[in-house]
């Protein structure tokens, strides 16, 4: 966790959706929501991601451009994908959940937390990253973090020259997953040319 007191410098701010793993809401009288109001439900999750905290890009199929409605998602750093941002605001929910219960599925195109909207949204800077903008994605080998190269014949970006554990020689990767051809993505710029663990198509800074 990083103290904001101690957080200077800058990097790419941008709103993302936060995976923090397991939601479980339980049923209550008297709780105080983040609005202020007084709700019937506390909520409770299995990873949960908090100001200050270090986060990492998930790389899930489903967290594709429109799902996400351009945001990246995401969650608590691994050994896997690293880390790539930290958060500078206190996570909002998008939708607060209006039932009682544990949903641990992410999303499976109907009743997952991201389908749902179930989940918070936090500003996260992102150091190593200077700007980002909707690209189109050539073919179906994006993935979450993966690095991609502009394809000039195509006009659209697609993975990266060197194949599976390419080296980010490029600095530029996608947010979002790019199952689909001709589907958009979040197109990141980065000065980091390397991968954040030992998932070597996932842009990041090393977790030990």
């Amino acid at each position: 966790m990083v103290d904001k007191a101690g957080l200077y410098g800058g990097g790419l701010e941008i709103t993302c959706i936060l995976n923090e793993g397991t939601m479980t809401a339980t049923a209550g009288t008297s709780v105080f929501v983040e609005n202020g109001a007084i709700g019937k439900l506390s909520f409770g999750f299995s990873a949960e991601v908090r100001e200050g905290d270090f986060v990492g890009l998930n790389v899930d199929a489903y967290n594709d451009y429109d799902r996400c409605g351009g945001l990246p998602v995401v969650m608590q750093p691994t050994a896997a994908v690293g880390w790539i941002g930290i958060v500078k605001s206190q996570p909002v929910w998008h939708k607060v959940p209006t039932s009682a219960g544990a949903i641990s599925t992410w999303s499976d195109d109907s009743a997952g937390l991201l389908d749902k909207g179930w989940y918070r949204v936090a500003t996260v800077v992102i150091p190593s990253v200077t700007m980002a903008f909707k690209g189109e994605i050539q073919g179906t080998a994006v993935t979450v973090g993966s690095p991609v190269d502009y394809d000039l014949s195509e006009e659209a970006f697609a993975a990266g020259s060197v194949g599976s554990g390419e080296t980010f020689g490029t600095g530029m990767f996608s947010f979002h997953d790019g199952g689909v051809d001709a589907q958009n993505a979040l197109i990141g710029i980065g000065l980091l040319n390397d991968a954040g663990g030992t998932d070597a198509d996932c842009y990041g800074h090393l977790c030990v």
